[in-house]
């Protein structure tokens, strides 16, 4: 049984939720995972999640103006020149902001997604807008829409039989609970970019809440679009990665602007320390000033790493920027050097192992080494604010074939891949590159050990062989009679086959050179 109810929040009055000029802006805030987001107390982070939503004040950040990029080999292998240029061009969107004291919400639009009808045929993830998703999370940014309403205390029983109504065919949630107690329950952790109060708007779409429980106890709130004429606007921030194959974004969003204006303007004033790796640069010989209020650095420049034209490895570089700094409240500045050994951000290929089934996306650095500075900042036992420290490193997966069967038979092709495209009619890029005249291929194959979820099992082919060579899988109860299921094409990438149907003791399978 699951037990359903809405929540509107603070925006329920009827002239606000039809209201299509009513267009207000927020932003969420990520940092480390607080001790309360635990499943215990009902909050369950979307998958992959690096950390929560911060509450307004507690948000981490870099100070310093300059960091560096660079790909490994694995990357440029799978991926190619044109796998770099992606990369590059989200990177671009971000070089291409004004400062954040500067940034006209104005200028930005509330939606930025497009869609490319053939690289949804194909099944194709836009790498550069994946890339601009990843960029913004490690910026500070969390996923907005996750962050209108979170579970703070929540059990199940706070909804009893005496507080249920019917109506519509939907059962509300109905109670003499004050609004204190409510919010002490479940908190709005995303924030209006004018009134820094809580709001329920997503790039001016207003969401209400529905709150699920399933027969496990595990609770969630699914957002629900309050005005159906804005259906086709909602989940649009670049930093929710909302996106499907086929869909792109063309630049961030006025929400994704608002949480780097909030984040990064020199207005909003943390005491800092600065990075490890920061020397004094003054000529006089004046000791460096280290823990101090700083202002945001306004602006954050990506540069290519350094790399040794020989060898391929990556150089030490050194940046020299002017540190902001205030002393009882007088601006002072200082003359730095920062020693960078390896880039800030790294861009990989791999071979991701997943929690279930299927190929995930990505994986990345997470928010663990993120420095928390709230008891300098008067904030004893506070989740913030904090410092982000590099380096990060970005993994894509080798995206590749993954097919589900059952009973001997496909029985749906869940294939995704990376690629890149725009709205033009230039035909997209598909990945992995072949570059070589031969590839490493692995091949996942999961069982349904008893033909349940939680027992399921994978294994491994590694298999190394020419470039282009297409193996076939089958699969056999006696080791004579072979059922060929499908074919894979060795270039590099990762493939699988999920088979659903309860596992006969004498069930086998090969892959074979076709």
């Amino acid at each position: 049984m699951r037990v359903r109810f809405y929540l509107l929040h603070l925006f329920l009055a009827a002239s606000l939720m039809f209201s299509s000029s009513l267009r207000v802006n927020a932003f969420a805030l990520l940092g480390p995972f607080e001790p309360w987001m635990t499943a215990t107390n009902g909050f369950y982070p979307t998958s992959g999640d690096i950390g929560g939503p911060m509450a307004l004040t507690n948000e981490y950040r870099w100070n310093v103006p300059v960091v560096t990029y660079g790909f490994d080999q694995s990357f440029i292998k799978f991926f190619g020149s044109n796998g770099i240029t992606a990369v590059q061009n989200a990177i671009q969107i971000l070089n291409d902001l004004p400062p954040a004291s500067q940034i006209d919400l104005g200028n930005f639009p509330y939606f930025t997604q497009s869609h490319n009808h053939l690289a949804e045929s194909k099944g194709l993830n836009d790498l550069k807008s994946t890339t601009l998703f990843l960029l913004l999370e490690q910026l500070g940014l969390a996923r907005p829409s996750d962050s209108v309403f979170v579970l703070r205390r929540w059990n199940p029983l706070f909804v009893g039989p005496a507080s249920l109504s019917v109506y519509g065919g939907h059962v509300f949630f109905e109670t003499n609970w004050t609004s204190e107690i409510l919010d002490y329950n479940i908190v709005t952790r995303n924030y209006d970019s004018a009134t820094r109060s809580p709001s329920d708007f997503v790039n001016g779409v207003l969401y209400a809440g529905e709150v699920f429980t399933d027969v496990t106890g595990v609770s969630s709130i699914p957002l629900i679009v309050v005005d159906p004429s804005q259906a086709n606007e909602a989940f649009s921030a670049v930093a929710d990665q909302a996106i499907t194959s086929g869909t792109f974004y063309k630049g961030i969003t006025r929400d994704d602007a608002a949480g780097l204006n909030y984040l990064y303007s020199p207005d909003n004033i943390n005491y800092e320390t600065l990075l490890s790796s920061i020397v004094s640069a003054e000529t006089n010989g004046r000791a460096i000033v280290n823990g101090a209020w700083r202002p945001g650095v306004d602006k954050i420049n990506f540069i290519p790493h350094t790399v040794d034209a020989q060898s391929g490895a990556f150089m030490p570089m050194t940046n020299f920027f002017t540190d902001h700094y205030l002393t009882n409240g007088v601006p002072m500045q200082q003359q730095v050097a920062r020693i960078i050994s390896r880039p800030d951000f790294l861009f990989c290929a791999g071979d991701i192992q997943s929690i279930g089934l299927g190929f995930p996306m990505y994986n990345r650095t997470g928010t663990t080494n993120w420095l928390n500075n709230a008891v300098l900042n008067g904030n004893t036992n506070g989740a913030g604010p904090g410092v982000i420290q590099p380096s990060v490193k970005i993994v894509f997966n080798k995206l590749g074939t993954l097919v589900y069967g059952e009973n001997n038979q496909v029985m749906t092709d869940e294939t995704t891949r990376w690629g890149s495209f725009d709205a033009t009619t230039n035909a997209p890029v598909n990945y992995p590159v072949i570059q070589s005249a031969s590839s490493e291929m692995t091949f996942r194959l999961w069982l349904f050990l008893g033909g349940n979820l939680a027992s399921t099992k994978h294994f491994d082919w590694n298999i190394t062989s020419a470039t282009g060579i297409t193996y076939q899988l089958q699969t056999s109860t006696n080791l004579k009679d072979w059922i060929p299921l499908f074919s894979v094409t060795n270039n590099g990438a990762l493939s699988g086959y999920v088979d659903s149907s309860p596992i006969n003791p004498s069930t086998f399978y090969r892959l074979i050179p076709k």
